[in-house]
């Protein structure tokens, strides 16, 4: 749907600092209500961002055509001589972000989190193998890109880097995205492909387990999450890597099979990392097909 720059006006009373969700690369979020009652999201680009007008059309193309539950929906947009404007189903729980790693936050209980990533796992491989025309890459997927409904479902949101491919062959690109979570392969080579965001799925799965920053001061030297983690989940210290405001609150089994596709995902050569429905089927059950797959990897999981 095209808007009128008067109706998103009209419905977030002018941009109203009361209404002022957040602010990103892209530009400012309000909330705002339409004349039907439909509680939005308006992403208003900065006229100063370069950078936001390229996301803009980039966000409006991918997300016409990314209709899934696990992926934010965009209702519409807005074009009026500089203003650029993209109108959201508004998410009311904020991001998983804030739900980790804000002191105000509750503890997010275990059951939200292997719920969570499972969401997340059927969003990614929604873009990856099933979007007609070919997969989307995010691009940039972290928590801060991951919004919650109320009842703690995920919704993949911020489209400005993603890309669309004809076939699963990588590509070369300018290097883009938040640091922490980009690929090798791209963040040295600027190479791109569905392994990119499985890789930073990898990381987000860790975050989810631990409760722990990409780069925490708790750690040795700032050192990233990965320098502390990948060392217990082949010494299976899986009690260490668990975030330990949980307690005894989790699930050992479930766990393990989240230690494990984590894992997986965040292997330095590409190819060495599982597509995303091989994750989601790692995640979810625990058959002969998952142990098998998993011994393609990492032998020692399966003894």
């Amino acid at each position: 749907m095209r808007f009128q720059y008067s109706e998103i006006q009209h419905a977030t009373a002018n941009f109203s600092n009361e209404n002022f969700l957040g602010e990103g690369g892209f530009g400012h979020v309000y909330k705002g209500k339409l004349q039907d009652g439909q509680i939005v999201a308006a992403k208003v680009r900065k006229e100063a961002s370069t950078q936001g007008y390229s996301e803009f059309f980039s966000e409006v193309h991918v997300l016409s055509f990314a209709r899934h539950r696990n992926i934010v929906m965009l209702m519409g947009y807005c074009c009026k001589e500089n203003h650029n404007i993209l109108v959201y189903e508004y998410i009311c729980n904020k991001s998983l972000e804030w739900h980790l790693f804000s002191e105000s936050a509750d503890l997010l209980e275990w059951h939200n989190r292997r719920a969570i990533a499972i969401g997340i796992a059927k969003g990614l491989r929604f873009l990856h193998e099933e979007c007609r025309g070919g997969p989307i890459i995010h691009r940039d997927l972290r928590p801060s890109n991951i919004l919650l409904t109320h009842d703690f479902v995920p919704m993949l949101a911020d489209f400005g880097l993603a890309k669309w491919k004809s076939g699963n062959e990588s590509f070369h690109t300018r290097v883009l995205g938040t640091s922490g979570y980009l690929a090798p392969e791209y963040a040295e080579y600027g190479i791109v492909s569905v392994r990119t965001d499985v890789y930073a799925f990898g990381i987000v799965l860790f975050q989810l387990i631990s409760g722990g920053m990409v780069r925490d001061e708790n750690r040795r030297e700032c050192q990233h999450i990965l320098q502390w983690a990948e060392p217990l989940v082949e010494r299976l210290a899986l009690h260490e890597l668990i975030d330990p405001r949980l307690g005894e609150a989790y699930d050992t089994y479930e766990l393990y099979h989240l230690a494990r596709a984590a894992f997986l995902c965040v292997r330095r050569d590409p190819e060495m990392r599982p597509a995303m429905g091989e994750v989601l089927r790692l995640l979810e059950v625990d058959n002969a097909h998952a142990r098998e797959l998993a011994s393609q990897f990492i032998p020692h999981f399966t003894k």
